[in-house]
């Protein structure tokens, strides 16, 4: 028992339970203090069902006042075992601040607008427990984060984007944001329940049947002239193509003009789609007409 413990505190003793840039952390989940929410210039505390969480992100190009700003949502950094229900990182080899903050200085450079890089609940330096993701505080979390980091930078307008589960987030906060100019969704889980459906499992990917399915708000968006833009490849093997096509259908109904974009993912999955979005976004902010965007970015060699 004692060689036990010794072991245990050794394990416990090579890692911060509080460093979500560690897999182990990402995995497990953590809790923080308003005090280890240490970094002014990169986080921000926010209280949600009387419990605090620390958000990291990072940025490049904010000014004293910011007019509008591009904030992007990343995929989904971890994966469930259907069956087993075993959690695992999923693409976390990016998992460093400087890494991180030299990404958004990149997207800066490439395409000259206001850019942050948002750190989703329990990942990037974030707290919180990534397997809660979809369901209602987290999205609540982010909102609340957002609208700080909003009077922190003193900024009037936001144009979103997400990949994936970070397009899940941006259709989510359509429904409950009134500051949003554009809104671009790549490879997105937009009808969650439908998706279920689709592939046969029992519960979404978080193993959690509870959680905010975006297509079941769209007549809760203002419509305020926000522009949206969503973009699939129908052969995308981890969202279902129909999702895409089912969400495009509601927003029509609820009387949102939302091009659904034919785009072609640059991995095997054919999931991969963030590039184009981040060019949807740029082309969204300059004004150019929905028609010309669409084309731009079906024609290779430009959407990418």
């Amino acid at each position: 028992m004692l060689l036990a413990a010794l072991a245990v505190a050794g394990c416990a003793a090579d890692f911060d339970p509080a460093d979500t840039f560690d897999p182990r952390v990402l995995v497990a989940g953590a809790v923080m203090t308003r005090e280890q929410c240490r970094d002014p210039a990169t986080s921000v505390w926010v209280t949600v069902d009387g419990r605090g969480e620390c958000i990291r992100y990072f940025h490049a190009g904010l000014a004293e006042r910011n007019p509008l700003v591009h904030v992007w949502f990343h995929g989904d950094r971890m994966a469930r075992n259907m069956t087993s229900g075993d959690k695992r990182p999923l693409g976390y080899g990016d998992n460093a601040p400087e890494k991180l903050q030299k990404q958004a200085e990149a997207e800066y450079r490439a395409r000259g607008i206001p850019y942050i890089r948002f750190s989703r609940p329990g990942v990037y330096g974030s707290s919180g427990d990534h397997s809660q993701r979809r369901r209602p505080r987290d999205i609540a979390v982010i909102d609340a984060a957002l609208t700080a980091i909003k009077d922190k930078h003193r900024i009037e307008r936001f144009a979103l984007s997400g990949q994936s589960g970070g397009g899940h987030v941006v259709a989510s906060l359509l429904a409950r944001r009134n500051d949003v100019g554009c809104a671009v969704i790549t490879s997105g889980a937009v009808a969650v329940a439908e998706r279920i459906r689709i592939k046969g499992w029992p519960s979404d990917a978080t193993g959690y049947n509870d959680f905010l399915d975006p297509i079941d708000h769209v007549r809760d968006i203002p419509k305020d002239g926000r522009r949206i833009f969503i973009v699939a490849d129908p052969e995308d093997a981890l969202v279902p193509f129909a999702t895409a096509v089912l969400y495009q259908r509601a927003l029509a109904e609820a009387g949102h003009d939302a091009p659904l974009i034919r785009a072609k993912g640059t991995d095997r999955n054919r999931h991969a789609l963030a590039p184009v979005g981040h060019n949807v976004v740029k082309r969204c902010v300059d004004g150019v007409a929905a028609e010309r965007i669409v084309e731009e970015a079906t024609t290779p060699g430009l959407g990418g």
